[in-house]
């Protein structure tokens, strides 16, 4: 009895205790650079148990913070510390509330490691909150692979079929260099310029915007970014490429010097070639129109992109992939951190491309009269661009600063194309149109905007002010000469000119408030007033040189679009939850006055309430869940509204309408993202998905006879016999979803990494076809596997193959559903076979099936090249390069609208070959590539698994389509 008795007086006393020791808490703190406060990217951070020396350890994420979870009572010692710097030490007491360390400066200086080699199985990639980080020591690629051939093998990253770099379902609109911007926002200046030797982590995340990381208030606005942390040997020194090669009829010129100096940067890169290396990035070709006045596309077809047709910016813009492109290019960048207080960079480029454009397009029309489009163009076109962006941020001091970003662009460009069209119905032919058309145009966009920010001193509280503006003008000068089997009326000789102005005024108050350690409320208001005006006169020209004004096809049309918007944001923090709900109002208003083709007068006023929330819940380091909600308003654009008949194709007619209303678009998207860096495996999963309130689709009117219809809001329109009329009206039930997940890890056995995905598609639009509401519904299927090695630098290779299933489901013409299956498969090996040989080759096999009669094909694009090294390091190597061995290269594509469905194949680059050199600048800290083992990598004071990393993420192709890697690429597959 007695030792039962003592035996609970002993329990008793453990519990009493135990009740009376502090909970566990969390130690959290921000590791910055010493000089410029900027944050130390994956600085190693370790919290030391006194006295018998447990050790927990982390790395800082992107914005330098760092947290222990789960921290019992006790005395500590916390170590930061980062390479190329002097190791911080600082002792902590944990008594059961949170320990806020702040700031911890890490001054330069620190010991750098020289000739150490620590092997091991690097992790692929670890999860860090919302942030992807990728080890690129698990990697293995080439001696001259790019930064692009390196991050195309890490899971979740793939290239999409319009070649743009595609990052967990979504396209990269930035990448980061260090943490900052580099050449402003084109990601492929970087991936294609910086070489792959160079990096050591890839960060990829949503970059918050620039007042919300300002404030710490995530209002949801973010960009898919890309950061590059490079090694630290690279980070002084000069380092680029140069490349020439010549064969029969083709050329190719190219190279790039950059040069590192701390936090001073300095790039510049220039191309010169005729084998569809095209431009830096989509911007570039601001300014193109000629190769998009074919009598297609635009959303819902008709021709809504045609010349002359009164549009805005957009007019100016047009994909890369299309026809053979000679190019020549040049771009600067400079960045620099002046002190501690102000940070630059700027970037500039010029683009000089003269493409040629052959099409033949078979449309179908969701009617009950089996209406069928043929058409066949030519198209050339010059284009001459101009861009320069500078950001240039400013810290007055510890509570205010200023950024400033100011962009220019102008564009000159001339076009002529070629145009043949037939239409038939149950396969009898009714109109045969011939059609030439040249234009002259020009156009400059400029703009910018300052932002002021000022801390408050009670924590959490925060004021910006935002104020931007930008303008536009268009000018062009066009000739159109048609001539039309079917009707003389159709035969035309006209002469337009036209001039366009536009712009808007914007500004925007956003106030934070902390309400609780885990509570924040933000405040907002905005408003923007854009103006446009756009005149447009159209000549008819009768004998000799006598023109006789055409008020049809004339318009001289104002508008503009006021929008004020307030409201309130709610937001709650806690260690694995963020969360936060939001509701604005918003009051809007659209005035149009038109003098051609008729006077007419619209004032239309809009109240719309705006709710918005994100979720971000944080199951571990390694598991993250996000969730966003936003609605937002779409006004009309200027050709849109526009009650003007566009003739480019008169067998092709659109025009506007002046009753438009806006759209109320309502988006949700949910991301979920793991990471076991035990296995080294990443798994990501999207679905996303839309709704749109008031859509504006398309009217389509398939004239069975020479037709005089009155469109709304427009004066009457003639089409002539199997002619097509597409007007913009509002409608309703507009959605889409869309799916994607991917699974990647490394399989020890064969050294090679896997990447599984697959993605399901559904969307619906509506439109009107000869006054019968039709909607057309698309369900996609798709999957992909793609294998890369990781054998060794000397044999480097990359096998993929996607496949997609496409279904069109008209609801009004059930005889026009159909379906089509493409499949993509990929090759791609280098191999170092001897002393500075080295063999290259890349195939890709593509297939079709379900498409029109003879576009169904299987075809092969084949590349290969074997080269020698020269030089001491290897610096140089000259080679024999043969792009598309078997001349089977193609280009095709299908289109799918609410009033058709088509598909088209243009011309494309296809067999040559030729002998290239190139070489590459190393000098200063740089070192070398080797093409031995690690590609040169030995020797670099790499530790196993210690984060490290560099910057501030707080800044900011290849033509041809899907054929296959650089230059020239290949055939685009169904859209």
């Amino acid at each position: 009895m007695r030792h039962f008795t003592l035996f609970v007086l002993l329990l008793l006393s453990i519990g009493a205790a135990r009740a009376q020791a502090p909970a566990p808490t969390t130690v959290s703190g921000r590791v910055t650079d010493g000089k410029d406060q900027s944050p130390l990217i994956g600085a190693n951070v370790l919290l030391i148990h006194l006295p018998d020396s447990v050790k927990r350890g982390t790395a800082v994420d992107t914005e330098g913070k760092f947290q222990f979870d789960n921290v019992t009572a006790g005395r500590y010692v916390l170590d930061a510390s980062f390479v190329g710097y002097a190791k911080l030490s600082q002792a902590v007491t944990v008594s059961g509330t949170p320990v806020q360390l702040g700031t911890l400066a890490l001054q330069t200086g620190g010991i750098q490691l020289k000739g150490v080699v620590v092997t091991g199985q690097a992790a692929q990639s670890v999860q860090k909150g919302d942030t992807t980080q990728y080890n690129a020591r698990a990697f293995k690629t080439n001696p001259d692979a790019s930064t692009g051939d390196l991050i195309e093998k890490m899971p979740g990253v793939a290239r999409g079929a319009d070649g743009k770099i595609q990052a967990q379902g979504e396209n990269v609109q930035q990448v980061l260099v260090d943490g900052k911007p580099f050449f402003g926002t084109d990601p492929d200046a970087v991936l294609k310029n910086l070489p792959a030797e160079m990096v050591d982590k890839v960060e990829v995340f949503d970059q918050r915007s620039e007042q919300s990381r300002f404030s710490g208030f995530d209002d949801g606005n973010t960009t898919k970014t890309i950061n590059i942390v490079t090694k630290i040997e690279f980070r002084n020194g000069t380092f680029g490429r140069v490349l020439g090669g010549a064969g029969p009829d083709h050329y190719r010129a190219s190279g790039n010097i950059n040069k590192f100096n701390g936090n001073q940067r300095v790039a510049v890169l220039a191309q010169s070639n005729n084998v569809n290396e095209q431009n830096f990035g989509t911007e570039d070709l601001l300014g193109v129109v000629g190769n998009s006045n074919t009598g297609g596309g635009g959303r819902g077809g008709g021709g809504g992109r045609g010349p002359g047709n009164g549009g805005n910016a957009g007019d100016f813009l047009v994909n890369q992939s299309g026809g053979i492109t000679t190019t020549n290019a040049a771009g600067l960048n400079y960045s620099n951190s002046w002190n501690k207080k102000t940070d630059l960079s700027a970037s500039y480029f010029f683009n000089h491309a003269n493409n040629a454009l052959t099409s033949s397009t078979q449309r179908y029309y969701v009617d009950t009269a089996s209406t069928r489009y043929n058409q066949a163009a030519n198209a050339r076109s010059q284009n001459t661009n101009h861009r320069f962006n500078l950001r240039l941020e400013h810290k007055i001091d510890s509570a205010n600063s200023i950024l400033f970003r100011p962009r220019f662009s102008s564009q000159m460009n001339n076009s002529n194309s070629v145009l043949n069209g037939i239409t038939s119905r149950r396969g009898i032919e009714q109109s045969r149109l011939n059609s030439t058309y040249t234009g002259e145009n020009s156009g400059m966009n400029t703009g910018g905007d300052l932002l002021f920010r000022h801390r408050f001193a009670k924590a959490g509280r925060t004021a910006s002010l935002s104020i931007g503006g930008a303008y536009n003008q268009r000018t062009s000068t066009t000739t159109l000469q048609t001539e039309d089997t079917g009707s003389a009326r159709n035969n035309l000789n006209q002469l337009s000119d036209l001039t366009q102005h536009g712009g808007n005024i914007s500004a925007n108050l956003a106030l934070t408030e902390a309400l609780s350690r885990q509570n924040m409320l933000q405040a907002s208001y905005n408003i923007n007033y854009a103006p446009n005006n756009s005149n447009k006169y159209t000549y008819d020209r009768l004998n000799g040189d006598t023109r006789q004004l055409n008020e049809g096809l004339s318009n001289v049309f104002d508008n503009y679009y006021l929008t004020q918007a307030g409201g309130v944001t709610f937001r709650h923090v806690t260690q694995k939850l963020q969360a936060g709900v939001g509701l604005a109002g918003q009051y809007a208003e659209l005035y149009s006055d038109a003098q051609y083709p008729r006077p007419s007068i619209g004032r239309y006023h809009f109240v719309n309430v705006l709710p918005n929330a994100n979720v971000n819940y944080r199951f571990t380091r390694q598991k993250n869940l996000r969730l966003f909600y936003r609605t937002n308003t779409n006004p009309p654009s200027v050709s849109q509204l526009q009650a003007v008949v566009n003739n480019s194709n008169p067998l092709q007619l659109t025009i506007g309408n002046p009753t438009l209303r806006q759209e109320f678009q309502h988006s949700v998207n949910i991301r979920y993202s793991v990471s076991n860096p035990e296995v080294s495996s990443n798994f990501f999963a999207l679905l996303s998905g839309s709704y749109t309130q008031n859509p504006i689709s398309n009217r389509t009117i398939v004239a069975a006879r020479e037709t005089t219809v009155t469109p709304e809001g427009a004066p009457p329109v003639t089409i002539p016999a199997g002619g097509q009329l597409t007007q913009p009206t509002n409608l309703s039930q507009q959605y889409n979803v869309r799916s994607l997940a991917s699974y990647g890890r490394p399989i020890k056995a064969i050294k090679t990494n896997v990447n599984l995905s697959a993605n399901a598609g559904f969307s619906q639009n509506p439109g009107l076809v000869n006054g019968g509401l039709n909607y057309a519904r698309v369900p996609s299927f798709g999957a992909g596997l793609t294998l890369s090695s990781n054998i060794s630098a000397n044999l480097d290779f990359t096998a993929s193959t996607t496949s997609s299933k496409n279904y069109v489901i008209n609801t009004l013409q059930t005889k026009l559903n159909t379906n089509y299956f493409s499949q993509v498969t990929r090759a791609r090996l280098n191999w170092i076979v001897g002393p500075g040989i080295n063999i290259a080759t890349d195939l890709v096999h593509q297939a079709y099936a379900g498409l029109s009669a003879g576009y169904n094909q299987q075809y092969a694009l084949w590349n290969a090249s074997i080269g020698k090294k020269l030089f001491p390091g290897q610096r140089g190597e000259i080679k024999v390069y043969a792009f598309d061995l078997l001349g089977q290269n193609r280009s095709i594509s299908r289109n799918v609208t609410e009033a058709y469905y088509e598909d088209v194949q243009t011309n494309i680059l296809q067999r040559y070959f030729m002998l290239m050199f190139t070489y590459n600048i190393r000098s200063g800290n740089v070192i070398a590539p080797s093409s031995g083992e690690d590609g040169g990598r030995q020797g670099r004071g790499e530790g196993r698994g210690e984060g490290r990393g560099f910057g501030r993420p707080d800044g900011g192709g290849q033509g041809g389509g899907m054929g296959g890697p650089p230059p020239g690429g290949g055939g685009g597959g169904p859209q």
